[in-house]
């Protein structure tokens, strides 16, 4: 019982984590963007790969220690909340690509100036993944009141 509360826990604040990460990459993200700003964007990127694994892996632990893996997976909010876990890993890795590829520039000390177009993109590409996440709780909970549909 002890376990299966503080692997919850660490499961609420890996999403609290993930969901201010990725709010911080779109807060941060301009056109041009000096050293400082561009580590500070790689580092919330870092922080919110990390914070989804550690989503994932508790999710999983959660299967296990708390109703059943059958329970889960004859749930069709179970499988849409997975699913769009799996939209948003997919749509996080153009930003991420993009970010560690700006790596040998800020560890020079040199900023980013990025092109209008990606510029754009990556920042709808953000606003999506935070939409989409918006759609977990919603999806969670439904799944917890046995939500079958």
């Amino acid at each position: 019982m002890a376990a299966a509360i503080i692997v919850a826990w660490i499961h609420y604040v890996s999403i609290m984590l993930m969901m201010a990460s990725v709010l911080g990459e779109h807060l941060g993200l301009k056109q041009d963007l000096s050293a400082a700003e561009a580590r500070v964007v790689q580092r919330l990127d870092i922080i919110y790969g990390v914070s989804a694994a550690v989503v994932l892996v508790t999710g999983i632990m959660r299967m296990y220690l708390e109703k059943g893996t059958t329970y889960y997976l004859q749930n069709g909010a179970f499988h849409a909340l997975v699913g769009v876990f799996v939209v948003v890993a997919l749509l996080s890795i153009y930003p991420t690509l993009a970010f560690l590829r700006w790596r040998a520039d800020t560890r020079a000390g040199r900023g980013q100036a990025l092109k209008p177009g990606q510029f754009k993109q990556l920042q709808m590409i953000l606003r999506t993944e935070m939409a989409l996440l918006l759609l977990a709780p919603l999806l969670a909970t439904w799944m917890a009141h046995g939500a079958l549909f």
